[in-house]
């Protein structure tokens, strides 16, 4: 078998780390949804559901300042 370089090795695990980011952004995003759907009957869980998108923004933006740092990077 042959062996990897660094390159295809690091590659390798920046596209691991994409679904783990990826599976992660729907778990939060669905479990906002669950609490905006249940804030109907609770209005607290209103502020909940508030608190978990923005945590899901903030992934998003980590991934987006992730992807500009690869791009520079690999200049």
């Amino acid at each position: 078998m042959p062996t990897r370089s660094p390159e295809a090795r690091r590659i390798s695990s920046l596209l691991s780390e994409r679904r783990v980011s990826s599976t992660a952004m729907a778990a939060v995003l669905s479990l906002a949804l669950l609490f905006g759907l249940f804030g109907f009957a609770f209005p607290t869980l209103w502020i909940v559901a508030i608190l978990v998108l923005a945590l899901g923004l903030g992934f998003v933006v980590a991934n987006a300042r992730q992807d500009r740092r690869d791009v520079v990077d690999r200049r």
